[in-house]
């Protein structure tokens, strides 16, 4: 019986998985840098995943077998501290393979994302492999961990998976600080009748995934054993592509009247360098990928939860 950690539990990702494993009846520690919230009812552990000896003390005291690793900050947000970005996504990194290895930890879940492509990516539709020239320090995180990830199975055999991640929408946490997050701030504005500014440009097509979704294809993938998969780094997924305004019509096809703004600002230029849509066929292939949620019925749900 797997007995999993999560850090970076109480963010958009790890709270999902949370409530996924704890229904499900399978132990689950959730750790963050934050204290306990009130009310919480899952095992939880205030943790700064920098802490080597305190996620190695947490790991042997628990007895854990399965490593979600979620702690990061985000896209937009780490451009304004890349220096410190870089320390949290990677000095973590570190952390995670470390203890795995000391505690012979059987499966590790890592998050990539698709700002690990880049102009030269063939944003159009890029394929699994392509050329990654990621332009934001997230970006580059995200593909040195990927690079690492091939590099510690190949020498250690140490299992790590991951899926490059597009716009991920949830409506039970705050926006953490992505590009895509408009379409969230979107439909939390729709939800309380005010106007929105959106910070992209209203016919910026970007990939998306709705939260279902993106539980089914962790779940998923972690279920299988390894030897059907036949990449040792990170893969593309995609739910659906969208633009603000399309997402802005699928609003107001449930008859929603909601103004936007636009005005695009620094997130824009990051934008510019994401795919419109990326080919997740080996994901399809290897694991049985195949997405549950398109734009309207991502609407409609966020819009009636």
């Amino acid at each position: 019986m797997n007995r999993i950690l999560i850090t970076g539990a109480l963010g958009q990702l790890g709270s999902a998985l949370l409530k996924h494993y704890h229904d499900k009846g399978i132990f689950v520690l959730a750790t963050d840098i934050h204290e306990c919230p009130k009310g919480l009812v899952y095992n939880y552990e205030k943790l700064d995943a920098l802490n080597f000896e305190g996620l190695l003390d947490v790991v042997k005291k628990y007895e854990i077998n399965v490593i979600y690793h979620l702690a990061a900050i985000l896209s937009a947000k780490g451009e304004k501290n890349p220096f410190h970005s870089w320390k949290i996504n990677m000095d973590t990194f570190q952390n995670i393979v470390d203890v795995s290895l000391k505690c012979k930890i059987e499966r590790v879940f890592w998050p990539s994302s698709i700002a690990v492509f880049g102009k030269d990516s063939n944003l159009e539709y890029v394929p699994q492999n392509s050329l990654m020239n990621p332009t934001t320090l997230y970006g580059v995180s995200k593909l040195a961990g990927e690079k690492l990830m091939n590099y510690y199975f190949e020498k250690y055999q140490l299992d790590i998976r991951s899926i490059r991640f597009p716009g991920i929408i949830s409506m039970d946490t705050k926006p953490g600080g992505g590009v895509t997050d408009y379409i969230i701030e979107m439909l939390n504005a729709s939800k309380k009748g005010n106007e929105y500014i959106c910070f992209l440009d209203k016919n910026q097509r970007l990939p998306m995934i709705f939260m279902e979704d993106v539980i089914s294809a962790i779940t998923l993938l972690m279920s299988k054993k390894r030897s059907v998969l036949s990449i040792s780094s990170s893969y593309n997924i995609v739910g659906f592509t969208t633009t603000p305004e399309e997402c802005l019509l699928a609003i107001k096809s449930n008859g929603i009247n909601l103004k936007v703004h636009y005005k695009p600002d620094f997130r824009q230029k990051i934008a510019n360098t994401w795919p419109e849509n990326v080919d997740d066929s080996l994901a399809s292939k290897d694991w049985g990928w195949s997405p549950k949620f398109g734009l309207d019925k991502t609407v409609k749900i966020a819009l009636n939860g």
